[in-house]
């Protein structure tokens, strides 16, 4: 049986993965301001609004944020975490033990705020891959949009640590923080209901 409850947990994670990784992905590229007609947000806007339209109606925009995406993004990793804290406690011999809803949440956020350092390790990865292998790939959609997410936090880490000999440091310092926000940030919040050790 254990065998099936962890195959299930990883479907679990998956599906909602997915879910998160795309609502999460929209959000940005709204509050970086991509490109809009770009093919890859078009695509991030087809899948996303069946989700966002009917929260639309009752989740106005604050301050030009995106709300409604907010709030869908908490309601999926909250689902998320209830259905595999279920699964993991069905797999012990203690049983179901969800911790209570102020922790919860902060998982949810800890978790979320994981997913958003996972988002943006990516779309470095992409540009110093692409700059490396071939510079002429920053036309691919892909690309483009990967380069406009990344943008505001490269941007003030090239001020810090400008080119030197022609060499861009700068993902270096940006990665260095990507990790400090991961480790520093978010793991002690998934971490809580098990006391953190800083």
């Amino acid at each position: 049986m254990s065998y099936f409850l962890g195959f299930s947990n990883l479907v679990v994670q998956i599906i909602f993965g997915l879910l998160i990784f795309f609502v999460m992905a929209r959000f940005i590229l709204q509050l970086v301001r991509a490109d809009f007609y770009n093919p890859i947000s078009q695509m991030f806007v087809k899948i996303t609004n069946p989700m966002l339209r009917p929260l639309r109606k009752v989740v106005p925009g604050v301050f030009g944020l995106d709300m409604a995406a907010i709030v869908l993004l908490i309601i999926l990793q909250c689902i998320e975490l209830v259905l595999t804290h279920t699964i993991s406690g069905m797999q012990s011999i203690g049983g179901i033990n969800l911790h209570n809803p102020v922790l919860f949440i902060l998982e949810a956020i800890g978790t979320l705020i994981n997913h958003a350092a996972w988002l943006y390790l990516i779309c470095i990865f992409i540009t110093i891959i692409m700059s490396w292998i071939n510079p002429s790939a920053y036309q691919h959609p892909l690309v483009q949009i990967a380069v406009q997410i990344t943008n505001p936090v490269m941007r003030p880490c090239r001020k810090i640590l400008p080119p030197m000999a022609g060499i861009d440091f700068s993902p270096i310092l940006a990665l260095i923080i990507i990790y400090a926000v991961m480790f520093l940030v978010a793991a002690p919040l998934i971490d809580l209901p098990g006391h953190p050790r800083f």
